[in-house]
């Protein structure tokens, strides 16, 4: 049994494609607000059926038509799981690994389809970070991106916590690598 849970502890230490003597510096993944919000919502999304049947429970009585509420509301809520399955997953699947020697973004884009990209600190050549709204601003969360020398893409980090101080971390990594 031990050994089924251990699946859903974050581990640290490990990660696959990790070389030897690597270490892992910082696992990073979206604030918990960004899916608490979406979970939220989720929740006023299940509360729909309930408060339709109180509305119409006369109409559906009257007219025979509660069976196809049932079967309606159902499928809605089947709809309804799915999708929180999907965004918990997402969730969950998109991070971003800080370690001595690189930085590894792995990003989620469906249940079947995962794009992994990696850069070196030594090819660093801005960062800045992004941080807009009152509520991210309040907790302290934003956007970190990141410019490499050459025609790379941008390594953008979005809505993690404390993007200040993981810039500061990372550009410190990225000092010693020189």
């Amino acid at each position: 049994m031990k050994s089924i849970l251990s699946f859903f502890i974050v581990s640290r230490n490990s990660f696959e494609g990790q070389e030897k003597g690597e270490k892992v510096i910082l696992l990073l993944r979206r604030h918990p607000f960004v899916i608490l919000i979406r979970l939220f919502f989720f929740l006023l999304l299940v509360l729909v059926p309930p408060v339709l049947g109180m509305l119409f429970s006369f109409f559906l009585n009257s007219y025979g038509l509660l069976p196809l509420f049932f079967f309606l509301s159902s499928v809605w809520y089947l709809f309804l799981w799915s999708a929180i399955f999907y965004s918990v997953t997402m969730y969950t699947l998109d991070v971003w690994i800080v370690t001595d020697r690189r930085i590894i973004d792995s990003t989620q884009h469906g249940f079947f389809s995962r794009i992994v990209s990696e850069l070196h600190l030594s090819r660093i050549q801005d960062m800045s970070v992004d941080t807009e709204g009152v509520i991210p601003t309040f907790l302290k969360f934003g956007d970190l991106q990141i410019q490499t020398a050459g025609t790379e893409e941008k390594f953008r980090f979005r809505q993690i916590p404390n993007p200040e101080k993981v810039k500061d971390e990372i550009a410190k990594l990225a000092s010693s690598q020189s």
